[in-house]
């Protein structure tokens, strides 16, 4: 999940033009560095790098407002699909 990590952090800066620090628990949404316009763009690229589909009920703030609250989610739903 450090792979991820970095891969976050790279795409906030260059897809998402996220600017200033970008701590692992900087909010990303509830903080205004990233708009509700850009959630589609953002599971979409998390989806591509863990290789699972994230359900439309589990995009909350909870799981998607810091990067340790999306690598968080995506290693348990990783670990998830491993055990099925």
């Amino acid at each position: 999940m450090d792979e991820l990590k970095l891969a976050l952090r790279r795409a906030l800066v260059s897809r998402f033009g996220v600017k200033g620090v970008l701590d692992d628990d900087t909010k990303l949404f509830s903080g205004g560095l990233i708009d509700s316009l850009s959630v589609i763009e953002l599971v979409s690229f998390v989806e591509s790098e863990i290789g699972c589909a994230i359900p439309p009920t589990a995009i909350t703030l909870e799981n998607f407002d810091s990067i340790d609250r999306i690598v968080r989610y995506a290693a348990a739903l990783v670990s998830a699909g491993d055990g099925a």
